[in-house]
């Protein structure tokens, strides 16, 4: 036999080897959850404090003697990042995974030892093959989220057994905005977009208020004012939030959650985003009753404002800039040793 023949014997038996140290661990793994099962659904219930998220996460658990590094995060959870490999693969098998499963085969043991709820596993892209593992009735862990721009997935598992698994499941909803920009003299600042493809776009037929999605971290203030000037070049300031819906069934089966925001305009100049809004234009609230029938607008106009088509009473050339009857003040809920909450409650102009 040539060397090369030798090497490829001496690559099958090592391959050969890592898969049955893989599948004795899987399978050992799968004993021990099987008979801790047994012994902790019969002793006796210990009795378990109830707190806050952050009082659970830095109530006083231990962690030494755990085979892997783990930090503990809300609610007595263990969470665990997984390196980069650092040892090639043989035939997409890494030794690094072994020593990874073996470790965290005990790690399980000593967390639900320990009275840690949960277990989160963070995997980098490049050895997402531990996912096909982790998953598996061995271990039990489930997918709960990626992370794009870490390119990282998230697995978890409840440690709890016979108990309801209580971890939420990764955001169901997404949060946008839109902004109710009113001037002094009542006039609305509307846009219309670009519908269609690329190549043959055409202006949308209705006027509709600037808006779009939060972004992560950011306040309905912060992305409201942002999403206007954006989109119409305009600079405002926030007032209140008049009104929200609360809709579902979007793509991916998400629901949405879409806030308007009363605003004063601290400029005039109309600047809009080419690529997003094909116009842009102040429309005094008279007109947009009398030529206009955008749903979201109108319902605001009429539950916030007491105004609609219908109504006797018009904004006219009334010097008062109009008020809402109703809207959503910002506050603010703080408890002891932590940032505020922003809080919106309703609330009546005096």
């Amino acid at each position: 036999m040539n060397g090369q023949g030798r090497k490829r014997t001496r690559d099958g038996w090592y391959t050969l080897l890592i898969r049955t140290l893989l599948a004795l661990i899987a399978m050992l793994s799968f004993c021990k959850r099987s008979a801790g099962f047994l012994h902790r659904r019969y002793r006796p219930a210990l009795p378990r404090q109830i707190g806050t998220a952050r009082e659970m996460a830095t109530k006083s658990m231990p962690t030494d003697g755990c085979p892997l590094p783990f930090e503990i995060g809300p609610y007595a959870a263990a969470e665990v990042t997984v390196p980069p490999s650092s040892i090639s693969s043989v035939d997409g098998i890494d030794e690094d995974d072994v020593d990874f499963l073996e470790k965290l085969d005990r790690s399980i043991d000593f967390w639900i030892e320990n009275d840690y709820t949960s277990a989160w596993v963070t995997i980098p892209t490049c050895r997402a093959r531990l996912i096909e593992h982790l998953s598996n009735i061995n271990y039990g862990f489930d997918l709960h989220h990626t992370n794009s721009t870490l390119r990282t997935i998230i697995m978890k598992k409840w440690l709890r057994d016979g108990t309801e698994d209580k971890i939420p499941p990764w955001a169901t909803h997404q949060v946008g905005c839109a902004g109710f920009v009113l001037n002094d003299d009542n006039e609305l600042l509307l846009v219309k977009e670009w519908s269609g493809p690329p190549s043959g776009r055409v202006p949308s037929k209705q006027w509709k208020l600037p808006g779009g999605l939060l972004d992560r971290d950011e306040s309905f203030e912060e992305a409201t004012c942002r999403e206007v000037f954006e989109e119409t070049g305009v600079t405002c300031e926030f007032e209140s939030i008049l009104s929200f819906w609360h809709r579902h069934g979007l793509k991916f089966n998400k629901s949405d959650l879409y806030y308007v925001c009363l605003l004063r305009p601290t400029s005039s100049e109309l600047n809009i985003c080419p690529v997003e809004i094909s116009a842009a234009t102040w429309m005094h609230v008279d007109d947009f009753l009398e030529t206009q029938d955008h749903p979201l607008i109108t319902h605001v106009l009429k539950m916030n404002f007491l105004l609609d088509r219908s109504s006797s009473d018009r904004v006219g050339s009334s010097s008062d800039r109009l008020t809402p009857s109703a809207e959503m003040a910002v506050g603010a809920v703080r408890w002891p040793n932590r940032d505020p909450y922003p809080t919106y409650s309703a609330a009546i102009r005096k």
